[in-house]
């Protein structure tokens, strides 16, 4: 098994879980970002609205995989 990055607990953008299923995605932005709240919309949804520096929004499509860089959300 490969050894993962040091922490980053300013890091606010993660392309490299696009492609990945929700669960290894939610781990790998939770090992950075301990103080955040994750959250998984379908694509075309929208997350709710206002600037949250505590939420990180992942879109994922019908296959449940991320389609897109998931980050801090406005």
């Amino acid at each position: 098994m490969g050894s993962l990055p040091p922490r980053d607990p300013h890091r606010t953008s993660w392309p490299e879980v696009v492609g990945s299923e929700e669960l290894p995605a939610g781990l790998r932005i939770g090992y950075d970002r301990r103080d955040v709240d994750i959250f998984f919309l379908n694509v075309g949804d929208a997350p709710e609205p206002g600037f949250h520096p505590k939420r990180v929004v992942a879109y994922v499509d019908a296959n449940l995989r991320v389609a897109f860089t998931p980050g801090s959300a406005s």
